[in-house]
């Protein structure tokens, strides 16, 4: 079956408005910690894209007819082992997932100092999921035209 294009290149416009939402809001560490606003805001914008970054990972693996996985983290590595995106960012974006399922089922554990620290770390490694999808899709409308030759 063939890759939707069109339903990914969606996602991956969600998933860059998700970045530049965060990237657009000023606040420095203590503000980030103290206001709930804030870090809810950052929280659930990560979340969402982490989401995306799932929903990408089910489609390619789906329409590419790859074995379907039972978790989100196992649907990201196989990406990774398929050579869609590179491992070491799978690798990462498979931990993001537990990250998601903190924020989805309600656990109120977060240190927003340390997701203080390391939001910018995630938002360079979405930033680098989508750049390497759409390297994909180019390869595989590449392929789909030099087969139709």
């Amino acid at each position: 079956m063939p890759i939707n294009k069109t339903l990914i290149l969606k996602k991956l416009d969600f998933l860059t408005s998700q970045i530049s939402s965060i990237e657009s809001m000023e606040f420095n560490q203590t503000e980030f910690i103290d206001d709930a606003d804030i870090h809810d805001l950052v929280t659930f914008r990560l979340q969402q894209s982490v989401e995306t970054v799932i929903d990408i990972a089910s489609h390619i693996i789906a329409e590419s007819d790859l074995p379907r996985k039972e978790t989100a983290k196992d649907a990201i590595l196989l990406i990774g082992q398929e050579g869609v995106i590179d491992k070491k960012l799978a690798q990462k974006l498979a931990a993001a997932t537990d990250f998601r399922n903190r924020v989805v089922h309600g656990y109120n554990d977060f240190d927003y100092s340390l997701l203080f620290s390391d939001y910018k770390t995630n938002i360079d490694d979405l930033r680098d999921f989508a750049n390497q999808i759409l390297k994909f899709l180019e390869k595989k409308s590449l392929k789909t035209i030099l087969k139709s030759d």
